[in-house]
């Protein structure tokens, strides 16, 4: 598949409509919007080319779906980007916080069999390494078991999964979760919950606090209450 022809537009736009899905997000211009920081005139001229090109369709009055073609070429290039992050990560040391934005370079030149390539290297769980998971692998995390940490009460224990894409283009946020050690495969306790809601969590040796917007984007394999 060539997607070089795409606009570079259309491909934010895919991209950001298969992770919502994905995320069992409503998938509406408004939501698009927020992910990419675009103004909502932006938005809705570039889901109306998608419209035009056969992507995607509306639902009802304002939903978003993929059609079959869409959900092809959204599905190819998401499964580029996380595989450009884990080459990034894996084989070229770059640091963690930085590989979501540098992958947006390296996915656009990357062949089928580059895909592969770096596929046949992978060790673990198929996933970037934020703990999304690469379209077209299956792997054994159970998806539909996670919780974001604002489920969790104090007491509760789990294992960090997988980090949405919302903070992963907030460089400043990526690099303070590496700080704080809050990667997938971190292991975590809810230590307390404060009256607003924030929660502080035992990360290792050290305590970090998280507010809402962050603990609804860390999402966790529960291990039950520790005592």
């Amino acid at each position: 598949m060539d997607l070089r022809a795409l606009n570079p537009a259309s491909k934010e736009y895919l991209e950001a409509v298969y992770e919502l899905e994905e995320e069992g997000q409503r998938i509406v211009q408004a939501r698009i919007g927020e992910r990419l920081g675009l103004a909502p005139a932006t938005v809705s001229e570039g889901i109306k080319r998608l419209i035009t090109e056969g992507y995607v369709r509306i639902e009802g009055t304002r939903d978003l779906v993929l059609t079959d073609e869409g959900r092809l070429v959204a599905g190819t290039l998401v499964r580029r980007h996380r595989l450009a992050e884990r080459m990034l990560v894996d084989i070229l040391g770059i640091p963690w916080h930085q590989c979501h934005e540098q992958a947006e370079d390296w996915e656009k030149v990357m062949t089928p069999e580059v895909e592969q390539s770096i596929l046949d290297k992978l060790e673990g769980e198929p996933t970037c390494p934020h703990g999304n998971p690469i379209p077209g692998t299956e792997g054994s995390v159970p998806w539909s078991e996670l919780k974001p940490v604002t489920t969790m009460h104090a007491g509760d224990r789990g294992t960090l999964r997988r980090l949405l894409e919302d903070i992963e283009l907030d460089h400043e946020v990526m690099l303070y979760l590496e700080q704080q050690e809050l990667m997938p495969g971190a292991e975590i306790t809810v230590v307390d919950v404060a009256p607003d809601g924030t929660r502080t969590l035992q990360v290792g040796d050290g305590k970090v606090a998280l507010g809402h917007t962050l603990q609804n984007n860390l999402w966790v394999l529960p291990a039950g209450r520790s005592t």
